[in-house]
């Protein structure tokens, strides 16, 4: 029934109706959507093709969250990248003192 329909059932104006039931419009609508998908759903597990194409358009999809993507790196910014460490794990790195980077060129 339509919000206008109980209003007039119950003899109040639908904005009352709305005003002082909303919860119980909202739980009455709820509870009866779900008692439709518990049907559907048990008559799709039947073998029902229509129930069950009917039962998955109404449910919703989930999917994986978006992957953050990182922003492709260019070869010049690898290769900046690249040279900030190129000393560690080799004979060269007690020469620079801790905290200092090579000098980069600028493009």
């Amino acid at each position: 029934m339509s919000h206008e329909e109980i209003a007039i059932a119950l003899g109040i104006s639908r904005n009352t109706l709305e005003k002082y039931h909303a919860a119980d419009l909202s739980n009455g609508a709820l509870s009866r959507r779900m008692e439709v998908l518990d049907a559907m759903a048990r008559t799709a597990l039947k073998g029902n093709v229509s129930a069950q194409k009917s039962f998955l358009a109404m449910t919703p999809t989930l999917a994986a969250p978006p992957v953050d993507k990182e922003k492709p790196v260019g070869k010049k910014e690898q290769a900046n990248r690249d040279a900030v460490t190129a000393a560690d794990g080799t004979e060269w790195s007690d020469l620079l003192p801790d905290g200092v980077t090579p000098i980069r060129r600028q493009a």
